[in-house]
């Protein structure tokens, strides 16, 4: 076999390959998007707070907004992510929900102003892009979607009349995502509890944790903004 046979033929079997991984990996965001929508959440997390060179933090961009696509193009189209609530919320809510995040912001701004609470100073520019949109991902379908739906369950099987599980499913999650937070005493960790419930409260009120994810990143990124005027 001659030697441009023998390259010829290794070109084919690097291209056959090729084609493989990338109908494989193709297959797998296209058909499991409960699957590969988490990982690519955690991904983009991780890659965006480490983006502190302008070249990355480009990046960084670039994946969040092919997240915030796929994210959007994936809602409820398995039964995992509807049970996640990961689907389209109620008419109306793609407004309402920002409104409600701006509404909070104005809440804890307001509620910090009394207590003498500093809402810290703006932190560099791929902190801001995290909580703008991944942080808030993450944690609303974490939250509002997971332990939201394990909640519920577990109190409806043990006889709970609705609404009286939704209520404790609302507190319980608020309490478990104040808690994961780093200011857990004081009036912070109140304002983090009250701030768990507003988002529980559009969970439940749109059923999308979608709507919820976007009220938090509108209510961080207005918290972000406010903390930078205040420094200004």
């Amino acid at each position: 076999m001659s030697i441009l046979r023998v390259k010829q033929w290794h070109g084919r079997g690097l291209n056959a390959a090729s084609a493989r991984f990338w109908a494989l990996l193709r297959g797998t965001i296209t058909d499991n998007p409960e699957l590969f929508l988490p990982v690519a959440c955690l991904f983009v997390w991780q890659f965006t707070a480490i983006a502190t060179k302008p070249s990355v933090f480009a990046c960084a961009l670039l994946l969040t907004l092919i997240l915030f696509i796929y994210g959007f193009r994936v809602l409820g189209t398995t039964e995992w992510l509807r049970r996640l609530g990961w689907v389209s919320p109620r008419q109306g809510f793609w407004l309402y929900s920002p409104i409600a995040g701006l509404a909070a912001a104005s809440g804890v701004w307001w509620f910090a102003r009394i207590f003498h609470q500093s809402l810290g100073r703006l932190p560099p520019p791929q902190r801001v892009l995290l909580a703008s949109f991944s942080g808030p991902m993450i944690e609303e379908m974490l939250f509002r979607g997971l332990l939201f739906s394990l909640i519920f369950e577990l109190l409806r099987r043990i006889g709970l009349p609705l609404t009286a599980a939704v209520g404790a499913t609302v507190f319980l999650t608020a309490i478990a995502f104040a808690l994961s937070h780093n200011d857990r005493h004081g009036p912070r960790l109140y304002a983090t509890i009250l701030t768990g419930i507003a988002f529980g409260w559009m969970r439940v009120r749109s059923g999308s944790t979608a709507a919820a994810t976007l009220m938090h990143a509108v209510y961080n990124l207005v918290l972000l903004l406010i903390a930078m005027l205040s420094g200004a």
